[in-house]
């Protein structure tokens, strides 16, 4: 049987205020080059339209940053970093799925997980006040959905 739901916690961080941070996050495997792996914590932004990683997880992976295209991130608040193009395969939420990520050159940027390749796969709902994120993955939930939209 496959995978009908996985109910994930939201992570947790320190901000530079010392206050705490409390943000939908999700464990993810991602296997690189000539069989590396890593296995990373992301912030699920549904605002955000592609995965973006720190070029430091690129040579983790085996990734040959020279490779990909040469692409623009625009974040919030306008500011911008360069970075490059690539699709790896992560693991998420019980599928293996192609995700398009962009490594950006900065080891401070925020592992970010985006819509495009993941959120196509899945019906996913924030509830924020319980702190969790839900992945559903069954037709028949995602019927259940489907009928509170309707």
């Amino acid at each position: 049987p496959r995978m009908s739901r996985i109910v994930v916690p939201y992570g947790i961080r320190f901000q530079e205020d010392s206050q705490l941070a409390v943000f939908p996050a999700l464990e993810v495997f991602i296997t690189g080059r000539a069989g590396q792996g890593l296995r990373a914590l992301f912030h699920i932004d549904s605002g955000a339209t592609t995965t973006v990683m720190p070029s430091s997880d690129a040579h983790a992976l085996g990734v040959n940053l020279n490779r990909g295209k040469r692409v623009l991130v625009r974040g919030i608040g306008g500011m911008s970093l360069s970075g490059t193009a690539h699709r790896l395969l992560f693991a998420v939420a019980g599928k293996t799925l192609r995700v398009p990520v962009i490594f950006v050159e900065s080891d401070e940027a925020p592992r970010v997980l985006g819509r495009e390749g993941v959120f196509n796969q899945f019906a996913i709902l924030f509830a924020e006040a319980r702190r969790k994120t839900v992945f559903l993955e069954n037709r028949s939930e995602q019927r259940l959905i489907g009928t509170l939209l309707a």
